[in-house]
């Protein structure tokens, strides 16, 4: 069994977790002890505009997880301060722009459960992965380990044939961030902040090997 590598993934070379502008929001309200108010938001985090901050705000505040009071009145204009009463640890809560709960996408249920199971076939994923809310099919599941091993976060442990799903081990856990896939089947990964895999360049060395290998192996058969 051949490993694979992608630099940008290797454990050798550690990157901190990044956090996305609504999760240093969401720090920010944590750090606070007398709230916030919208325009504190971009004097802070720059990258956060003043739109931004208010209609993140206004959800969280819907949700029930910050309270608003009015703390002065300019011009007939109100200035609001934010404070948080509910906190829920370290992730923020995913809530759509009017505060209702927004349920996972695809992508991120196969991810979490590729963090659990760690070695798995498309069948298992859909099986630990499905929910009532959110019932995966084979493929969406297929379509994602591909990227996934493409941009080297997995190995084949066994590649597929006619009647049986490739088995997959996960060799690069960069963190609770789903990858995400963009156009031209770039991969993106949240959690180090960067385009980690990008189809028009060249593969490491070792993992076109294995590319060549796998197909070379499977005589045609289904890769997953």
């Amino acid at each position: 069994m051949t490993i694979h590598s992608n630099p940008l993934l290797s454990v050798s070379n550690p990157r901190p977790i990044v956090r996305s502008d609504y999760e240093q929001l969401w720090d920010m309200l944590r750090a606070s002890t007398d709230g916030v108010t919208i325009r504190d938001v971009p004097r802070t985090i720059p990258s956060i505009n003043y739109g931004k901050a208010k209609a993140w705000l206004g959800a969280l505040n819907s949700a029930g997880y910050v309270s608003r009071e009015q703390i002065s009145l300019t011009r007939n204009l109100p200035t609001y301060r934010y404070q948080l009463i509910r906190d829920i640890g370290q992730k923020p809560p995913r809530i759509d722009s009017k505060g209702a709960p927004k349920p996972p996408s695809v992508n991120e249920a196969i991810w979490r459960t590729i963090r659990i199971l760690r070695t798995f076939n498309a069948n298992q994923i859909i099986a630990s992965g499905s929910t009532p809310e959110l019932v995966l099919n084979v493929a969406s599941v297929r379509q994602y380990l591909r990227h996934l091993h493409s941009a080297g976060y997995l190995q084949v442990r066994q590649a597929g044939q006619a009647k049986q799903l490739a088995i997959y081990q996960l060799i690069h856990n960069t963190g609770p961030k789903a990858p995400e896939i963009q156009r031209g089947k770039k991969v993106y990964d949240g959690n180090l902040g960067l385009v980690v895999y990008d189809p028009a360049k060249p593969l490491p060395p070792s993992h076109e090997a294995e590319k060549n290998n796998s197909k070379h192996a499977k005589k045609g058969a289904s890769h997953v």
